[in-house]
């Protein structure tokens, strides 16, 4: 199946400083370059531009780009609006926790099945795996008034059937382990798994589930019957995103205001200016990114990812609870240089702080120089904190843009 970039989700746990502060290292020695000269963030609203907020959410979590989703029973006015959806530009699909759908005024929407039988859905992240049925919903974005008609969703944590054993673990079915409301997958592809799924059974993806209460059964899943790119469905603006944060300074925000803009080249506030395209290959959207002399094929950007993750064994490792993150003694300032299929290629600085300092400072939730270790030794994950300062384009597969075809990158 396709790669599924990433949730770095964690539940801050804040500890005393490990580490000292200041100072520059590692990639160059300076401080890191100031933010893209002439930054302009879309003002929300309509046609096409959603406000983008970054706070502590929910789960008190960091880096988190959140928007507030409009999800209707098809064709009714029956609706829902939820906050705190995670903005994920890796990953494919709306997908909402049931306690939020059921929670008052509960909002009931329709399955979608196989023609028959009800399907259901293990979506494999990073961190984790969410189970839950499919339904069928209507989405409006309330700020932009973007919408999506007859969507097929995934409604987290569904009780109606039992995970299946070869769902991978951990399980995050609840707001607190998952660590948002919901997410709204606007990655570069239009299925959550594509072609793979629909001639082959593909284990832990896709489920039939025929009696309520009993396990279900892994079954194969038409492009229709998939989970779908929301952005794909849109009538206009659909062929990618532009995700825009203003730039956040080496002590971190609370919170963060930006915009989400949909599409590219489709009107005035969405061209592509002077951004440089970085075509990516069409199975999994990869980029090639060098790091220290390094080549890293498996190399993409990404919304959903709370750090910028990457494999460095001169940098140490935060102690517990943060050991997902680095914690050099001194803020690193380090230099990566990506390349798409294309000839073109583009500089990415990025700096790294200790993370247990940083999360010291327990009402902050944006930091823009938070790293990590990465398990993939072929990826380099340049997450949230690379967009703070950016204007971060997400072209999708197939689709035509005054760029080119997607799957690209862009900025």
């Amino acid at each position: 199946m396709r790669k599924f970039v990433a949730l770095a989700l964690i539940q801050l746990m804040f500890v005393a400083a490990c580490g000292g502060g200041g100072g520059y290292g590692g990639g160059g020695g300076s401080p890191p370059p100031p933010p893209p000269p002439m930054q302009t963030i879309a003002t929300p609203g309509p046609p096409n531009v959603e406000t983008l907020t970054v706070d502590a959410g929910p789960a008190n979590g960091v880096n988190q780009p959140f928007v507030s989703v409009k999800v209707c029973a098809p064709a009714t006015t029956n609706c829902k609006t939820i906050d705190h959806v995670w903005l994920d530009s890796g990953s494919s699909g709306l997908r909402i926790l049931a306690s939020v759908l059921s929670a008052a005024p509960a909002l009931t929407l329709p399955p979608e099945t196989n023609g028959v039988i009800p399907l259901a859905e293990c979506q494999k992240f990073v961190d984790g795996s969410t189970w839950g049925t499919l339904a069928v919903a209507d989405m409006q974005l309330p700020v932009s008034g973007e919408t999506a008609s007859n969507l097929n969703v995934q409604v987290i944590g569904d009780p109606t059937y039992p995970v299946p054993a070869d769902c991978t673990p951990p399980i995050e079915t609840t707001v607190m382990t998952f660590g948002a409301n919901g997410i709204l997958g606007v990655g570069p592809f239009i299925q959550d798994c594509g072609s793979a799924c629909v001639s082959t059974v593909i284990a832990g993806t896709y489920y039939s589930c025929p009696t309520p209460g009993s396990a279900c059964t892994g079954t194969m899943a038409s492009l229709a019957q998939q989970v779908q790119n929301p952005v794909s469905v849109f009538v206009t603006d659909n062929n990618g995103v532009i995700v825009e944060l203003p730039s956040v300074g080496s002590a971190g925000m609370t919170t963060v205001s930006g915009s989400v803009v949909f599409g590219i080249g489709t009107r005035t506030n969405n061209a592509l200016g002077t951004a440089t395209v970085l075509p990516a290959d069409k199975t999994n959207a990869f980029i090639t990114a060098t790091y220290k002399g390094t080549v890293y094929i498996n190399g993409y950007v990404d919304s959903g990812s709370t750090g910028n993750f990457f494999t460095d064994s001169s940098f140490s490792a935060c102690a517990s609870p943060n050991a997902g993150f680095y914690c050099p003694a001194s803020t690193m300032n380090e230099t990566a240089t990506l390349k798409g299929t294309s000839s073109s290629t583009l500089t990415a600085n990025f700096s790294v702080a200790n993370a247990t300092t940083l999360f010291a400072t327990t009402s902050y939730s944006a930091f823009s120089n938070l790293g990590g270790p990465i398990s993939d030794p072929k990826a380099l994950d340049l997450g949230l904190p690379f967009y703070y300062g950016h204007n971060v384009f997400t072209a999708i597969e197939n689709a035509n843009t005054p760029g080119g075809i997607g799957p690209y990158f862009a900025y």
